[in-house]
């Protein structure tokens, strides 16, 4: 076997036992998930549909006692045009812990999101949550993304 491919292989083996390609962020027994919640103007409730939602955070960034601490990640989405109009999105992600109560909320730059007729498309960008309690960052378990559908505003 080539030494540079049994190194590769050691060290593959190494950082997955040592936990460093694991989930950087908090305790292994938290499953991520994600949740969207739409609302429209009337007649278009079915008209835009959002679809694979996903968030990544880093480990968070501890500061001294008493002062807030914060964390980054990013996030991204498919935003989808099911309509033959012009319609518009708001939305803000909206972060939870385990236990289902509010860490922090972000609203994302350049909204409102403007979807052409049958459009799809791609959202990304990155989040940053803060909090007075290092332990909410490690407990980070729902990334709710709220939505509200609109025609254009001129």
């Amino acid at each position: 076997m080539d030494l540079k491919l049994l190194m590769l292989a050691a060290l593959l083996v190494w950082t997955t036992g040592c936990g460093l390609t694991g989930d950087p962020t908090g305790p292994g027994d938290i499953e991520r998930r994600t949740e969207i919640l739409l609302e429209s103007d009337e007649g278009l409730e079915k008209a835009v549909r959002i679809d694979s939602l996903v968030w990544r955070p880093f480990p968070p960034q501890l500061g001294f006692e008493d002062e807030i601490q914060a964390t980054e990640g990013t996030f991204s989405a498919l935003f989808i045009n099911l309509t033959e109009q012009d319609l518009q999105v708001r939305y803000d992600l909206r972060f939870y812990d385990r236990e289902d109560f509010l860490v922090d909320a972000f609203i994302p730059f350049g909204q409102p999101v403007r979807l052409s007729s049958r459009e799809i498309l791609p959202v990304e960008g990155v989040f940053r949550i803060r909090s007075t309690d290092p332990r909410d960052l490690e407990r980070l378990a729902i990334m709710r993304l709220f939505a509200r559908v609109a025609k254009p505003e001129n």
